[in-house]
């Protein structure tokens, strides 16, 4: 029976799981002013961030419930 069946194309990801978009080795937490930090891969360049425009920041990287985000940088 499950030679006859035909495939829709929906398939499912077995890989590592991935927790963050963004790594939270270069994210600061300033609570004392209220601040974030969060520094360029090559430590050369940073953004400063209000708390909340920061978390606002991080969560545009999270998809919606039932939602699969994907993201193509090129150069």
């Amino acid at each position: 029976m499950i030679s006859t069946w035909r495939h829709s194309g929906f398939h499912v990801f077995c890989g590592n799981c991935i927790w963050a978009s963004f790594s939270q080795e270069r994210v600061q937490d300033l609570a004392d002013e209220g601040t974030v930090i969060y520094s360029a891969k090559d430590g050369k360049d940073r953004k400063i961030f209000d708390a909340p425009d920061g978390l606002a920041a991080m969560c545009s990287h999270v998809p919606n419930q039932g939602e699969q985000m994907e993201r193509c940088y090129r150069f």
